[in-house]
């Protein structure tokens, strides 16, 4: 039979005291924190997965920031094709009245003026910015687009977001492809010519003879058409309509006012084309946000069920390791409190 020391029995019984102790120190530690893992080495797969939902619910943040820009840039961009639209048909509206002949001279200089104003609106339009940013200047957004005569100053780059894992989507329209025709983007193939200085030269004095010649073989107006009348007589770019729209009315040339109305449609059909593809791509980012919001829920839930504890749970165990602790102390208590005296009775 083996011999138990009463050393070897309070190092047991110590033993048993510290390890109820220890368990009720975690489960109080859980309960001030109400997580279930202290430390990652109490779960290391579920700290893990854990760590993984962190990372994705931090980047759907910045996702989430990235759509709310790309919205506002989206519906800015939409409403300014949507008053650019109205401005060209009130112009519109303005050509088909004044191209009939019940109007006189004084009537349409009058009117003159109103377009006048309409191009200024709509140059305001398109040097429109979101804060400091001009929305229709490319990737220039510091550099106003367009100057008074109507030239693009801005590139052709189109901003992009990425507003969700591996989803970009384009936030802009530069300056170009919103108010000028498809013919004078840089699509169109360039002179072969315009890298040589000293022909270009040549080639545009030749040009501008036969521009002479040609109003040489004009009927002239009543009145004479200036120099940006030539300039803008044959553009098909938007501040080159108004424009050419105010000249004939100046020059009282119905028949050039009706000639203007074919390239008014075709400009609304293209800004409705454009406002059709902003609005798709809001559309687009709209659903995204709403998939990230709700992917969001899916992650805080099962982020919860990792390192969450269970209150209920949780309190029900701390409640019977205090019994088993007092249970313990109770049954070591008359062990650890005996003395010599004790065994010499």
């Amino acid at each position: 039979m083996t011999r138990v020391s009463e050393n070897s029995t309070t190092l047991s019984i110590r033993h048993t005291l510290n390890k109820h102790k220890s368990k009720m120190e975690d489960l109080q530690m859980k309960g001030t924190t109400l997580k279930s893992m202290r430390k990652p080495s109490d779960n290391p797969a579920a700290n893990i997965e854990a760590l993984q939902i962190s990372s994705v619910t931090k980047d759907n943040s910045q996702f989430k920031r990235n759509a709310d820009f790309a919205l506002l840039q989206l519906n800015i961009t939409e409403k300014a094709l949507e008053n650019l639209t109205d401005i060209l048909g009130k112009a519109k509206e303005i050509a088909i009245a004044q191209s009939s002949d019940i109007y006189n001279e004084d009537v349409r200089n009058n009117v003159a003026n109103e377009v006048h104003q309409l191009r200024n609106l709509a140059l305001s339009i398109a040097n429109k910015r979101v804060g400091q940013r001009y929305i229709f200047s490319g990737f220039k957004t510091l550099d106003t687009p367009f100057n008074e005569n109507g030239e693009y100053k801005g590139d052709n780059g189109h901003i992009t977001l990425e507003v969700g894992k591996d989803f970009f989507v384009q936030v802009n329209l530069h300056g170009k492809e919103v108010f000028m025709a498809e013919s004078e983007t840089d699509s169109q193939v360039k002179h072969p010519l315009e890298k040589f200085p000293e022909m270009a030269d040549s080639r545009e004095k030749s040009k501008n003879r036969e521009i002479m010649s040609d109003e040489n073989n004009r009927e002239i107006a009543s009145a004479p058409i200036s120099e940006d009348a030539g300039k803008y007589k044959e553009s098909a770019n938007i501040f080159g309509l108004l424009d050419s729209l105010a000249i004939s009315l100046e020059n009282n040339d119905p028949d050039q006012i009706q000639n203007l109305l074919e390239k008014f449609d075709t400009a609304v059909t293209r800004l409705v084309t454009l406002r059709t593809r902003v609005g798709s791509v809001a559309s687009s980012v709209m659903a995204n946000v709403n998939s990230i919001e709700a992917n969001n829920i899916d992650n805080m839930e099962r982020k919860s069920k990792l390192v969450d504890a269970d209150v209920t749970e949780l309190f029900s165990d701390i409640t019977r390791q205090q019994e088993i602790l007092k249970t313990a102390y109770k049954t070591s208590e008359g062990l650890l409190n005996k003395n010599l005296l004790d065994f010499l009775r």
